[in-house]
């Protein structure tokens, strides 16, 4: 890997604000045993453990918690439901040291909550309770009136889509708009709905899959990610674009610029669950510390290493993503310019 000082540029991470706007969830895993069939239907039975479960905000919120891991300073705007799932992902929040300020409640929807019922560490069964339509005018403005009271403090916004109904166009621009009011970068980490609603953002970070459904062409290889994300260029007027390509690593594009690829480093891959996630809070820091992108773009791929070498979602912290430099620091064709 090409030699950066990576210490230094963790270090330049530390308290720099970072507004998340999107889906924020509550996942919740439940843990138990499983020893026999039900009589009833050919499904296990699960025998719940005391003390087994555990809570964790997930989607957005996720995001932010990398941000915190990372020596960041993150504050959520989104929606959570008048419910008491609503009332333990606020709680989980603040434990973690994440600022609620732009949190608005929302009557008229649950707070959207993922139950995992695992045994062994695999999973059994996911059972959603969601409403994904659009939220209302009402919440949308209550959105934004909250992320106008802190955006003066914020270095980077992350626009965070998991589908869930907060990233409805109208607040898309209005978020855009107002943070380059405020001369503050914005990364975009999409999903296909509204995919191109994201005009004049800083960094635009599709996966592969979400831009190859976008654009309706086959992405394999680096050079079809080069193609693919010189059409996002055009089409969104983006500073720039990062393709996650999975195991064929990253792409970055920008205008009047050679494309940039960083192969993958992961060597053992437990969950890719949250890897998108850490890539997009790695990227907002980065650009919060004035790191050049392509900088960026090796530390976040290191950084997805080691998110994936973690059961569930994980929130990667600085030694974990020194680990990974290490343990391929050795390997001349990791980065391939």
């Amino acid at each position: 890997m090409a030699h950066i000082n990576i210490g230094n540029i963790l270090n330049g991470f530390k308290g720099k604000r970072v507004l998340v706007v999107g889906d924020l969830i509550l996942d919740r895993y439940l843990e138990g045993r499983v020893e026999r069939i039900s009589p009833e239907a050919p499904v296990p039975v699960v025998s719940l453990e005391n003390g087994r479960g555990r809570l964790v905000p997930g989607g957005a919120a996720n995001v932010a918690r990398n941000v915190f891991s990372l020596g960041g300073i993150p504050v959520v705007a989104g929606v959570g439901g008048d419910d008491a799932e609503g009332g333990m992902l606020k709680d989980l929040l603040r434990d973690e040291g994440i600022d609620t300020t732009a949190l608005v409640t929302d009557s008229d929807r649950p707070t959207t909550t993922k139950t995992r019922v695992m045994s062994g560490g695999h999973q059994l069964i996911r059972l959603d309770r969601e409403v994904t339509s659009p939220v209302s005018e009402r919440v949308r403005k209550d959105i934004l009136a909250g992320m106008a009271t802190v955006m003066d403090s914020i270095d980077v916004v992350i626009l965070e889509d998991y589908n869930k109904g907060v990233l409805v166009p109208e607040l898309i621009a209005e978020t855009i708009t107002l943070a380059r009011e405020k001369d503050v970068p914005v990364i975009v980490d999409p999903k296909f709905t509204n995919f191109f609603a994201y005009r004049g953002c800083s960094l635009f970070k599709p996966n592969r899959l979400e831009t190859s459904r976008a654009l309706g062409m086959d992405i394999q290889t680096p050079e079809d990610a080069a193609v693919a994300g010189e059409s996002l260029l055009d089409r969104l007027n983006a500073s720039a674009v990062l393709i996650t390509l999975g195991s064929r690593g990253s792409l970055l594009c920008r205008k009047g610029m050679e494309p940039f690829h960083v192969k993958a480093a992961t060597i053992h891959v437990y969950d890719v669950s949250g890897a998108g996630d850490t890539v997009a809070a790695v990227m907002a820091l980065a650009m919060a510390a004035g790191v050049p992108l392509e900088e960026g773009v090796r530390i976040a791929v290191l950084a997805a290493a080691a998110t994936c070498g973690e059961p569930g979602v994980y929130a990667v912290r600085p030694e974990d993503v020194v680990r990974e430099e290490e343990r391929h620091s050795e390997s001349s064709d990791l980065v391939r310019g």
